[in-house]
Parts: C-alpha cells; structure tokens; sequence
C-alpha cells in the first residue's frame, strides 16, 4: 500500500530528455487544439481591458481638468460666467457617465435585450 499522506521534501531530478521532449510536444499539440474563435476571444479580451484602461484614464484626466477649472474660477483667475460653469459641469457628467456606461456594456454583454434578441430569432 502506498502512504500518501506525506509528500517528499526534495524534488526528484531524474527527467530525461525524452520526457522533455515529449513535454514540449504536448504543449505544442494543445497549442493546435486552440480553435481560431478561441483566439478571437482571448484577443477581443485583451483589446477590451486595455481600452477600459484607457478610457479610466481620459475620463481621470478630464475630471482633474474640470476641478481644475473650476478651482480656477473660485481664486478669480478665470472669471467664467454661471451659464458656462453649468454647460461645463453638465457636460462633463454626461461624458462620464456615457463613457463608463459603454465601456461597462462592451465589457459586460448580455442581458435582456441579448436574450430578447436569441429569442426571436429562434421562433422564426
């Protein structure tokens, strides 16, 4: 009977080369079982974290930016009158939000209007 409740404390290095070799065309055969739409999974998932990542920093930027502005126009440097302070707050809210919201819904598909969608394609 074989006691497994206790591991070795060194790692044996008998590996031949063989066993190497049969190792790396393992992994070179699984590389080949890796379907094309695999592919374009792992690279459209990629691309999104990346322009999540970069969308996060243009929307940091454009808010430093207003805060900016608007600390600006509190020490008198700006003198910008009420109607532009609202359309640059106003604006600048709307960007946020429709900024995270698209990055959000690109970065998480689905939903009702996805499974409406499946639906009635499949009743036809």
């Amino acid at each position: 009977m074989i006691d497994l409740t206790r591991l070795p404390d060194t790692i044996p290095d008998n590996f031949r080369d063989a066993d190497i070799d049969e190792a790396v065309s393992d992994v070179k055969s699984w590389n080949k079982d890796i379907s094309p739409e695999e592919e374009r999974y792992r690279g459209n998932t990629i691309l999104r974290d990346n322009l999540a990542k970069v969308f996060t920093i243009v929307i940091i930027f454009w808010l430093v930016s207003v805060i900016l502005i608007l600390v600006g126009n509190n020490c008198n440097h700006y003198n910008l009158s009420d109607t532009v302070l609202v359309t640059l707050l106003t604006t600048t809210t709307i960007q946020v939000l429709g900024l995270v919201y698209i990055i959000l819904k690109d970065l998480f598909p689905g939903g009702k209007g996805k499974e409406n969608s499946e639906n009635n394609n499949t009743e036809k």
